[in-house]
């Protein structure tokens, strides 16, 4: 039996396990294998073996699990945690038929305190080529994608756009789609990419009415904290231009970041209204710590009364 989960589910996968590992015991059997991935398993492989797992691939899994799971048929595997084989080519991940959204993007060069994305697939972007990703979707509906960035497609260190590979990429796809979003969700971009040349290619070749973004704080002071690499400038800029070529911002806030007082949080729904005013729309969320991350031990700092009081009363609008 093979799991893959975030830490949000460890508590309901634990319950299923100890209900295997029950029947295991009553039954006296050396079946099923437990093998888990995922965020979670990832971050905290440790704590995926004292669920009661008796293997752990941590990161990537597409080379690593078959290769376990052949040995296993002939063998004992004596190693319980074993790190996954980093996948170069994404290309040759295409045999199971898909179905959107489809993998375009793996890796992300950015290191943010809260995230896991590039504890799990390391810092270095690899990019699906465009032939393979046409040749995919030729026969789908609607194309969505998954990227840490999708702006960042093409670029060889993710840190700034490729304008001829992106502008190539949604030309391509235009030509076989029925429609075609770049830029939601699953494959928001970040604020610094939101420039005239990458909002341009979204309003020549895309169905988008959004575009999502992350801003996560409205504080320059904790934007460098939590190692964002963007400034509220940045924020400001992404939705002037949004405004500019007739999209709806759609920005992810976290609240409840370690260290964080009420002059951050201030700052962060100053932000939010400015958004709204602008026909933005927002995600709010609650700061989760996640293994393997830098903040990971630490815990989400309360929300005074009055953030809530703000908070409830735009959700209920």
């Amino acid at each position: 039996l093979i799991y893959s989960f975030m830490t949000m589910h460890r508590d309901s996968v634990l319950e299923e396990i100890n209900k295997i590992i029950q029947i295991k015991k009553e039954k006296r059997l050396k079946r099923p294998i437990l093998i888990a991935g995922g965020p979670h398993p990832s971050g905290n492989p440790k704590d995926a073996i004292k669920m009661g797992f008796d293997y752990v691939i941590v990161g990537e899994g597409e080379i690593t699990l078959p290769k376990l799971i052949n040995k296993l048929k002939k063998e004992k595997v004596e190693e319980k945690i074993i790190i996954g084989e980093r996948v170069e080519n994404l290309d040759e991940y295409n045999k199971i038929y898909p179905m959107t959204p489809i993998e375009i993007t793996r890796g992300c060069p950015f290191n943010c305190r809260f995230c896991q994305t590039p504890q799990i697939f390391g810092k270095d972007v690899r990019h699906r080529s465009i032939d393979n990703i046409v040749k995919l979707v030729k026969n789908m509906g609607d194309l969505r994608f998954i990227t840490p960035n999708a702006f960042c497609y093409g670029s060889k260190d993710g840190l700034k756009p490729n304008i001829e590979k992106l502008e190539r990429l949604l030309r391509e796809l235009s030509k076989v789609k029925r429609r075609l979003f770049f830029g939601t969700f699953p494959s928001e971009v970040r604020p610094e990419f939101i420039k005239r040349e990458t909002i341009e290619l979204v309003v020549e070749y895309c169905d988008n009415k959004y575009l999502h973004f992350g801003a996560q704080s409205g504080s320059d002071e904790m934007l460098k904290y939590i190692r964002r690499g963007h400034t509220v400038d940045d924020v400001l800029n992404a939705i002037d231009l949004c405004n500019e070529y007739d999209l709806i911002p759609k920005v992810d806030f976290i609240f409840g970041f370690p260290n964080e007082n009420e002059f951050h949080r201030k700052e962060s729904i100053e932000l939010i209204k400015y958004i709204i005013k602008k026909n933005g729309k927002i995600h709010a969320h609650y700061f989760m710590p996640l293994p393997g991350t830098y903040f990971e031990n630490f815990s989400p700092t309360p929300l005074d009364k009055e953030t809530l009081k703000i908070l409830g009363k735009l959700s209920q609008k």
